[in-house]
C-alpha cells in the first residue's frame, strides 16, 4: 500500500518548443481552434525570426510535461523540432 508520501509532487513546468519549420496558416487555424490547446498552457509568440510556443505545463516530471505538449502541437499539425528548459529548474551537484 502506498502513502501520500510516496507520490511525486506535481509542479509547473516553464519550457519553450520550436516547431520544425513555421507553421503556415493552416496550422495557425488548427492552433486556434484546438480543443486540446485551449487550456492555455501552450502559448504561440512570433517574431521576424520564427515562431516559438512558450509552455506551462503542470507534470511531476519535465519529460512528461514536454511530452504532453508536443503532441497537443502534433495534433494541429505542427511537429517540434527542439525544446529549451530553464537549466535552473534542475538540481545540480556542487
Amino acid at each position: 500500500m502506498s502513502s501520500s508520501g510516496d507520490t511525486p509532487p506535481v509542479r509547473e513546468w516553464a519550457f519553450v518548443l520550436y516547431p520544425e519549420g513555421r507553421p503556415g496558416e493552416v496550422e495557425s487555424d488548427r492552433f486556434d481552434r484546438s480543443d486540446a490547446l485551449a487550456g492555455g498552457e501552450i502559448g504561440w509568440e512570433e517574431d521576424p525570426g520564427g515562431v516559438r510556443f512558450p509552455c506551462v505545463v503542470r507534470a511531476v516530471r519535465a519529460e512528461d510535461a514536454v511530452a504532453w505538449a508536443v503532441e497537443r502541437l502534433a495534433r494541429a499539425g505542427i511537429g517540434t523540432a527542439d525544446v529549451r528548459l530553464p537549466l535552473a529548474d534542475f538540481p545540480t551537484a556542487s
